[in-house]
């Protein structure tokens, strides 16, 4: 973008012009949603995070500087942005490695106790609020240990099919146990019978 065109989009912007917010999220999203997709993989997750730094763009418009580009805030941002929510995860895999330590030892102290009843009980119901197609898909997936181009073929589906299904059922069964049950139940649930 010519450096007139940059100074008159940032001036627009830094005054609160909601055409130029727009122009500039036409002009990057795509490329926001592609260099975010780099570092997370789940969708969703980052098309939200598109959205989390075009946020944080308006809501410091007023410090953008007329002379600089606004690609370049943009790209800082998301990778803020990204940097926050690998934090998320990494938090979130030891917290879920952490349950699991504690749920071995508790098992192995009280060995009479079946916790995995109660979690198999709560996987299962998480399950079959699944749509069928999702549902049979995650079970070969999951349960019988097939790979997604296994599952393509078998199905004779796109392995992108496959990817999509499987994502899309992971995010409604941690959403229904989050929903519908206790958080730290959903952690040892999603760890003892998912295998994560």
């Amino acid at each position: 973008m010519p450096s007139k065109l940059i100074y008159q989009i940032n001036i627009r912007l830094s005054n609160g012009d909601h055409e130029a917010f727009l122009e500039i999220y036409e002009r990057y999203s795509t490329l926001l949603y592609n260099f975010i997709k780099k570092y997370i993989q789940d969708q969703d997750t980052v098309a939200d995070m598109v959205h989390d730094t075009f946020y944080n763009l308006w809501r410091s418009r007023e410090r953008v500087k007329p002379e600089y580009p606004v690609k370049n805030y943009l790209y800082r941002i998301a990778r803020n942005v990204v940097f926050k929510e690998l934090k998320k995860q990494a938090r979130t895999a030891d917290a879920l490695a952490d349950l699991q330590r504690r749920e071995t030892l508790r098992v192995a102290a009280a060995p009479t106790e079946q916790p995995a009843g109660i979690y198999n009980a709560l996987y299962e119901q998480a399950l079959a609020q699944l749509p069928p197609q999702r549902k049979r898909i995650f079970q070969l997936c999951r349960e019988e240990g097939l790979s997604h181009k296994e599952i393509a073929r078998f199905l004779e589906i796109s392995p992108n099919t496959v990817k999509e299904h499987m994502s899309l059922a992971m995010k409604s069964m941690k959403d229904y146990l989050a929903r519908e049950h206790d958080i730290v139940m959903k952690l040892l649930v999603l760890s003892v019978c998912m295998g994560v």
